[in-house]
């Protein structure tokens, strides 16, 4: 499995350091970047990245509407795919970091961030994935395994 993580951010420095970052350290992953929230929302929507990390201002259309507008997009198509949202930030603003509480984003950085600090909030995420599949799996072990259990029940009549 290979994790995608979309980084959007209108600062190129941050994107070229964030994609050395998780390609020197974190070798394996794909790493997609825009520097609009409109070109974010379109690779979130056609690349459906794992991870996306995502910058609060981006001009006229800030990563806090990048994250509504997939929302209410996930909402109407009525999927279920959510990705890990990542918020990074540069200025105290307590109505983004109010925002990314309703939206649930799984992490909240402040900028300049160490490599420690992304790494961290990368790999919390991938971990969140990994359960989540897991559970998954295991959904589906009981789900066979009950059809195992029906298909001997059946078997034993049968022989009977």
């Amino acid at each position: 499995m290979q994790i995608k993580i979309l980084v959007v951010d209108d600062d190129l420095e941050v994107l070229r350091s964030l994609g050395k970052v998780f390609t020197t350290l974190l070798k394996g992953y794909l790493v997609l970047s825009a520097t609009s929230a409109n070109e974010g929302l379109s690779l979130l929507k056609e690349q459906k990245p794992d991870i996306v990390i995502v910058d609060v201002r981006l001009g006229p259309v800030s990563g806090m509407d990048l994250i509504r507008d997939y929302k209410a997009y996930l909402k109407e198509q009525g999927g279920s795919y959510n990705p890990i949202f990542i918020v990074i930030t540069a200025y105290e603003d307590e109505e983004a970091k109010k925002r990314a509480q309703e939206y649930k984003v799984d992490a909240y950085l402040m900028k300049p961030f160490s490599k420690e600090a992304i790494l961290h909030a990368v790999i919390d995420g991938v971990c969140k994935i990994l359960h989540s599949e897991l559970s998954v799996l295991d959904d589906l072990r009981n789900h066979y395994k009950a059809i195992a259990e029906k298909i001997n029940e059946i078997d034993k009549k049968l022989k009977s």
